[in-house]
């Protein structure tokens, strides 16, 4: 028998920041029976511990999944636990050329191998200053190559400009020893705690202001960063529009100065990303390109709200690229029903009244908003989206309903049309801002749109709901398949694998981006062309290693269609669309966010394009016309070769697209920032806004903003200097104890004990069953995971409502 590939799954795994010695139990997502509407279960699998003698592992099924240790949600002095993916190695055989196996001893001594000739290796990266600053002695890296033993090896990052001796930890790693109830190679990926590090022990409150004791900074060993060396202490961006600025700019701990410049107090945290490889074999003349299996981590913030997903997910842009816009066969109306589930999900836990733009308390505009980024942004006229006597949080989750419930009887056709459509994202009217799905941001800034694929899933599920019957659709539909099956890479990005959360997949990650959570993913987009590198956020060329002299200029058009359109509305009441421009952007162009751009197109690797760009440098955003594009002189054309996303054959992000550490990079440095600076335009599956919500007295919602200090029913809009709610540097010092988890809407510590556990060997985390090619529900099978908790006869009470 003879090896021929080696395969990691899953091949994009998500770790969670915690500093919790335990890390997450496992556990999947349940859709009820009886409320197939609502907030999912949790439900507990097989949970891995690993021996620290024996390095191998152990399976209990715990009672409930604990995701904070703390006396109380009042509690302040908790610790989260982290989410620690555990990988498991396959193997192609020539015995099994359609399959992946499992690598065991046994499988490789056939082969004519032994374990000693399985190779670990991590390199992961946290680039946030050097995409700031642009030196090169800014980059943070850290690796540990060719691992061959069980230990666990810390990720300590070094830097140029770190103090002498100093190393950022970025977690740890491990080969897990196989034994004969798990004989399977397993490596784990435990992420760092949530630490924010810096470059000094004073900093400025205020421009002008002298020096005083740093309250995060406090203690020597917290600094890492030689102020003297490098300049991400000080570095600042100003208000102006800046193309070469993460989008949005300014989203680094600092203070402001009276000119509008935000300084940076050279803050760095512990979040990383990059990949982790197996390689099989005896020496160097053994190794062959196939039997090497790259695969993509993160560290990234908890999901904070675990029994929702976004609706818009990482998974809807690999699932594109590997499989494209466009659906074949029928399709039943359930994968239609999982759409509108997760848009339900999506704006459970936000106050859509504010969202809107409603007044509050009688003032206009208290909060960040669409309706504001609109207005800021091109000029419209400042008014809410919908009624607002539509918006009420409870008034929305009741259409969603009924939207959910129609859809079997034919309104899946109506809801179809109400989905925005990616290419009408300039287009302010009241008609196009009330499309769907409401409200939230999408990776290119203007009002969130679905997948081209997503989209056209539901187009597909409405037609067939129509004209079939969905029962015989159902029984010929395979859904997502074996992710075993070899070629069946889309099901192999969804396989969560023994011993894992479902938070782990990226079916939990947010993807649109403005700038992300788990990762910034508009950043996989920018090699998409040989030899040139993109702007992650729009047109513009940040390198370029051709003799064309492209750097600084805009892509204008691929193939003859364009990359921005024209931003159009009104500009007083009643007004009809107009131009709409700023001095920021006096064209008026918005550009369309690169994954629905570049899939629309439908370009394959290899394929040559005919690339439009401006003639010189352009600093702003450009609007070009279809008419424009005829003037070559003024947008000349230049060939470039389409690069390809994944490693030939699998489902494995290529490691020319993206480098260790560029997934996060464009992330709020530190993180925590992240969560003070935006409101919750797309946020709420990972960081909740509107919990506790319940009916008050004149029939509208009521509950508690997710980030006040106390509970009192009332809801705190979000602005920055309101002392009722967590501060930035309360984040800083303590996001642990200040941050509860949301589940069934309420604060919680851990999910209520279900009276029912399913375990079995495996699951791709999507609701399909290993192996028997059939779609069923969401959560029918399971697969086992991280660690211990205690066994299942233990009685346990959970602590998750107090």
């Amino acid at each position: 028998m003879q090896i021929k590939e080696l395969r990691i799954l899953p091949p994009v795994a998500i770790g969670r920041l915690g500093s919790s010695p335990i890390p997450v139990a496992a556990y999947d997502l349940v859709v009820p029976k009886n409320k197939p509407v609502g907030f999912r279960e949790i439900r507990p699998l097989q949970t891995f511990t690993i021996d620290e003698h024996t390095h191998q592992v152990t399976a209990t099924i715990p009672a409930e999944i604990i995701f904070k240790d703390a006396a109380s949600t009042a509690s302040k002095n908790g610790t989260i636990r982290p989410v620690a993916p555990f990988l498991e190695l396959f193997a192609i055989t020539d015995d099994a050329p359609d399959t992946l196996v499992p690598v065991t001893a046994a499988l490789l001594e056939a082969a004519g191998y032994t374990l000693k000739d399985i190779r670990w290796s991590v390199m992961v990266g946290n680039l946030k200053l050097f995409r700031r600053t642009g030196d090169e002695k800014d980059k943070i890296h850290a690796e540990v190559i060719n691992i061959r033993d069980n230990d666990v090896h810390p990720l300590l990052a070094t830097c140029e400009n770190f103090l002498p001796g100093k190393t950022l930890p970025l977690g740890t790693v491990q080969a897990i020893a196989p034994s004969n109830e798990f004989p399977g190679l397993r490596f784990r990926f435990t992420p760092a705690g949530g630490k924010v590090y810096g470059s000094s022990l004073k900093r400025i409150e205020t421009a002008g202001a002298d020096p005083v004791d740093d309250p995060i900074i406090n203690d020597p060993s917290l600094i890492l960063y030689d102020k003297h060396k490098g300049k991400w202490m000080g570095y600042k961006e100003s208000s102006a529009f800046n193309a070469t600025y993460t989008m949005p700019a300014q989203i680094f701990a600092g203070y402001d100065d009276a000119a509008g410049n935000h300084i940076s107090w050279g803050y760095l945290d512990d979040e990383c990303d990059g990949s982790v490889m197996a390689v099989l074999a005896k020496d160097d003349d053994d190794a062959t390109p196939e039997r090497v299996s790259i695969v993509h981590i993160c560290a990234g913030p908890p999901a904070f709200a675990p029994d929702i997903l976004p609706i818009r997910a990482v998974s809807d842009e690999l699932e594109q690229i590997l499989q494209g816009t466009d659906i074949d066969g029928e399709v039943p109306i359930e994968e239609a029903e999982e759409i509108v589930r997760r848009a339900f999900e999506s704006i459970t836990l936000m106050n859509t009244a504010v969202m809107n733009g409603n007044p509050i308390n009688g003032r206009e505009n208290v909060a960040s908003t669409m309706v504001r980024q609109d207005t800021n942004d091109l000029g419209r006229l400042f008014e809410p989206i919908m009624a607002g006597s539509l918006v009420d949080n409870l008034a929305l989750r009741t259409l969603h309903e009924r939207v959910f419930n129609g859809l079997s009887t034919g309104a899946a056709a109506w809801f179809a049309d109400a989905l925005r459509r990616p290419d009408k994202i300039g287009d302010l009217s009241d008609t196009e801002r009330r499309k769907m799905p409401g409200l939230m941001r999408g990776a290119d800034g203007r009002a969130l749109t679905l997948t081209y694929r997503t989209i056209n899933t539901v187009i597909k599920a409405a037609a067939s709901a129509l004209f079939q019957d969905n029962e015989s659709i159902k029984n010929n539909y395979a859904g997502l398949g074996d992710p075993l099956k070899a070629d069946n890479l889309t099901a192999q990005l969804f396989y969560r694998g023994a011993g894992n959360p479902y938070s782990v997949l990226p079916r939990a990650a947010i993807s649109n981006c403005f700038p992300g959570l788990e990762f910034d993913f508009r950043n996989l987009w920018r090699r998409t062309f040989k030899e040139i590198t993109l702007s992650e956020n729009d047109n513009y060329v940040l390198a370029d290693t051709t003799t064309n002299n492209l750097t600084g200029r805009r892509l204008v058009a691929i193939n003859g269609h364009r990359t921005m359109v024209r931003g159009v509305g009104p500009v007083f009441p009643g007004g009809e669309n107009v131009p709409l421009a700023t001095s920021a952007n006096p064209s008026g162009a918005v550009f369309m966010e690169w994954s629905n751009l570049i899939a629309g197109l439908k370009l394959q690797p290899g394929d040559i394009v005919q690339a439009q760009f401006t003639s010189g440098p352009a600093p702003l955003p450009v609007m070009v016309t279809k008419k424009d594009l005829a003037h070559k002189d003024k947008y000349p054309v230049f060939e470039l070769t389409v690069n390809n996303f994944f490693r030939a054959g699998r489902a494995e992000i290529s490691e020319l697209m993206v480098m260790p550490g560029e997934l996060t990079h464009g992330l709020c440095a530190p993180w925590q920032n992240d969560y003070r600076e935006c409101a919750c335009y797309y946020w709420a599956a990972s960081r909740p806004d509107y919990v506790n919500v319940e009916p008050g007295e004149n029939g509208l919602s009521k509950g508690d903003m997710w980030l006040s200090k106390r509970r009192t029913g009332n809801y705190v809009p979000d602005n920055r200097v309101d002392t009722r709610l967590v501060s930035y540097d309360d984040l800083f010092k303590n996001w642990e104890g200040e941050l509860n988890f949301i589940i069934n809407g309420r604060d919680a510590l851990a999910s209520n004990p279900l009276p029912e556990v399913i375990t079995s060997v495996a699951s791709n985390g999507n609701g399909h069953d290993v192996g028997n090619g059939k779609h069923t529900a969401p959560g029918a099978h399971i697969t086992g995971n991280p660690a211990a908790e205690r066994p299942v006869s233990a009685s346990t009470k959970s602590n998750g409502n107090q």
